[in-house]
């Protein structure tokens, strides 16, 4: 149980944040911010749980009305679609049967009597379409000749065929379905792609691939016994291993720095690593005597840093005098736990198509600080899956695999060196402290490369000790600059998030259903 002055010190952060907030004319932070600690209070008081009843949010975002049905059926299109329909029992099978004779898009047929269909959908026995399921997918695919697949949003049904367990699906995301080897039970897929519920599909272009945010399948529970198993994919590190240069600024926190550096050099098995140590004017006796004893370390470098601390300036200046090819930002309240993690770094960072990898961090007590960066959850930024279990799956499966998301920390971030050089680094002149690794995986997204996070790699994070809490009136104000240039230099795109669907909500915790869809679908309005 957390003390008066724990619960204190929170309500402070909480109070400062929203001020922080207020001022940069984020209002709609703000209200986010205001709107989540009241349901919180409100929760607290009446004893509510939170938890969205998913019968009546069914109800009101999937069911169609009389009005719905009408809209639905008025849309035309001459899609053909084939219908592959597995083999099953004789009441699994009459269950899809009966969803696709009901289905509002009446241009289907099944196997051989296809004929010429462009596009091939292939059900499992017993998984229930939504009657607007093929009309929406049609209309979807005439809207983009360039389209190639189409998935859609599903949940699942118990033994009595009441739908519960919704399973809401990010935008694409090869990595994360090509771990998982399984998208969903409705995906549709042009007559040039194999059909296949579990092959891989990462050869397909985001362009070429579209995600209906809306649930247009139920999947009978039991089914779920029978997805394979994830993959874990490990990407090979090249003969031999490239350099990697570890950049740690420091500051002080001598027992820290001792505990980071050991589990660098003991756990670590990666065999071609230095480490660059960016010494902020250090007085503390431990933390002095922890930098003079690597001077006689020839793969390590110490390098000093006056002036006010600037996290970014501090990494730029490492990366200068580092000799690896691939460069990992890490912070020094870090202690490594996966003796394979640099391995999975080189390995993701030797991909063409990813510019930026980063870690599973947890908590001292062993529970989840961050797998990955969500905008807009709890605020400006938040970290997914955030106090849940360290071994804990995530949702869906999320935390089983390596998958791409928005953007990941610079407590602990890897990227190679050739690329870090033609983004120019970290902003240090306008994002010396918060956002610069936000920032910097934007720029990275924005030339058309992948950010992702593999939970394979796993470190503690004793977060915030060494740098402290914004909790200052300089520290307010450098975070309300930095605040306000994130937005005016993102605006909208700062919301892109190829991680997390529009049916998850933004208050609460992390990948629960939000109150209201942020995208209804085409047969309702908000």
């Amino acid at each position: 149980m957390s003390s008066p002055y724990q619960n204190f010190r929170i309500r402070r952060r909480t109070i400062n944040s929203a001020w922080i907030l207020l001022k940069s004319g984020d209002l709609t932070g703000f209200s986010r911010r205001l709107w989540a600690r009241l349901l919180r209070i409100w929760r607290t008081l009446s004893g509510h749980n939170g938890t969205i009843n998913y019968e009546e949010w069914r109800n009101q975002w999937v069911d169609l009305t009389a009005r719905d049905r009408d809209l639905v059926a008025s849309w035309d299109s001459e899609t053909h679609f084939a219908v592959v329909l597995n083999h099953g029992s004789p009441d699994a099978t009459d269950a899809t049967l009966t969803s696709l004779g009901a289905q509002l898009h009446h241009n289907w047929a099944i196997g051989t009597e296809s004929g010429d269909a462009d596009w091939t959908v292939e059900l499992e026995p017993g998984v229930v379409l939504h009657p607007a399921a093929l009309a929406t997918t049609a209309q979807v695919i005439d809207a983009d000749p360039r389209l190639r697949m189409v998935y859609a949003d599903f949940d699942h049904l118990k033994s009595n065929g009441i739908p519960f367990d919704p399973c809401f699906l990010p935008d694409w995301n090869p990595d994360l379905f090509d771990g998982l080897r399984r998208i969903g039970p409705l995906v549709v897929r042009h007559r040039s792609i194999p059909i296949s519920l579990d092959g891989s599909t990462s050869s397909l272009l985001s362009s070429e691939v579209a995600h209906l945010p809306y649930v247009l399948a139920s999947r009978p529970s039991h089914l779920r016994s029978r997805d394979p198993a994830p993959l874990h994919k490990r990407w090979p590190v090249g003969n031999p291993p490239p350099r990697v240069s570890v950049l740690i600024p420091t500051k002080d926190q001598g027992r820290l720095l001792e505990r980071c550096l050991a589990s660098l050099r003991e756990v670590t098995a990666y065999p071609n690593m230095e480490i660059v140590l960016v010494d902020h004017e250090s007085t503390e006796q431990r933390a002095r005597a922890v930098i003079d004893s690597l001077s006689d370390d020839v793969d390590t470098l110490v390098i000093s840093f006056s002036g006010p601390f600037n996290f970014a300036e501090m990494c730029n200046r490492a990366a200068k005098v580092a000799t690896g090819d691939v460069l990992v930002l890490l912070n020094n309240d870090t202690e490594v736990l996966a003796p394979d993690w640099l391995d999975e770094f080189v390995g993701q960072l030797a991909r063409p198509e990813v510019g930026v990898v980063g870690a599973l961090l947890l908590f001292t007590n062993g529970t989840i600080q961050h797998a990955g960066v969500h905008p807009g959850v709890n605020g400006l930024m938040g970290h997914g899956h955030k106090h849940r279990p360290g071994n804990d799956p995530g949702y869906h499966g999320r935390l089983t695999v390596a998958h791409e998301v928005a953007a990941v920390t610079g407590a602990c971030l890897g990227i190679t060196k050739t690329l870090w050089n033609r983004l120019g680094g970290l902003d240090s002149e306008n994002l010396t402290v918060a956002y610069n690794d936000i920032d910097l995986c934007l720029r990275v997204r924005e030339i058309g490369l992948r950010v992702v996070m593999t939970p394979h790699a796993v470190l503690y994070h004793h977060e915030s000790a060494s740098r402290g809490y914004d909790d200052d009136p300089v520290r307010r104000a450098r975070l309300q600059g930095e605040v306000d240039r994130m937005q005016e230099r993102w605006g909208d795109r700062m919301e892109d998030d190829p991680a997390y669907s529009p049916n998850l909500s933004l208050t609460e915790s992390s990948f629960t259903t939000a109150n209201s869809p942020r995208t209804a679908p085409p047969w309702r309005t908000m």
